[in-house]
């Protein structure tokens, strides 16, 4: 899993930026989601069925600006809620989105492997699966522009690449 760094101030002109959304990271095997820490993440079938097969993918579990404290609480309760998870009853995970931002393992640029990304899940018809959208900087106006827009949703921060 990638980790970010803090911004020195170069000139942002064709760095791509993207939301970064304060969940939980969930990376996807293939068949089975992980946390950051390795550990298997207890998410609903109607999640991880919804997943393509043999395809690894990073992204976020989220469910709202401001809202980690109740994830966290959804995930704590889950883990020992097995039968729940497997009875096709989201429950309280009805506003969980598994929101990716990465196809890790597939060759090529991060643009190439984000677009790979948006491909492998487009047949999906999940409304709790999406691609976090990137976009090309075109300067420091731009950059701060979007700062801007992510500070007024109470949003975070954001990755430059």
């Amino acid at each position: 899993m990638m980790h970010g760094q803090v911004w020195d101030g170069q000139d942002p002109t064709g760095w791509v930026i993207s939301e970064k959304l304060d969940g939980f990271r969930a990376f996807w095997n293939g068949s089975k989601l992980y946390s950051r820490n390795g550990n298997i993440l207890p998410v609903p079938l109607d999640i991880t069925q919804s997943l393509p097969e043999g395809v690894c993918l990073d992204g976020e579990l989220w469910s709202g600006y401001q809202e980690y404290h109740a994830l966290s609480s959804i995930l704590r309760k889950s883990s020992s809620d097995i039968d729940m998870l497997n009875s096709g009853q989201l429950g309280a995970w009805k506003d969980v989105k598994y929101c990716i931002f990465d196809a890790p393992m597939h060759p090529g640029s991060y643009c190439e492997r984000h677009s790979f990304a948006a491909q492998a899940i487009s047949s999906s018809r999940a409304s709790n699966i999406s691609v976090i959208p990137i976009v090309k900087c075109s300067g420091t106006n731009h950059l701060q522009t979007i700062l801007h827009q992510i500070i007024q949703n109470k949003g975070k921060l954001f990755l430059l690449s």
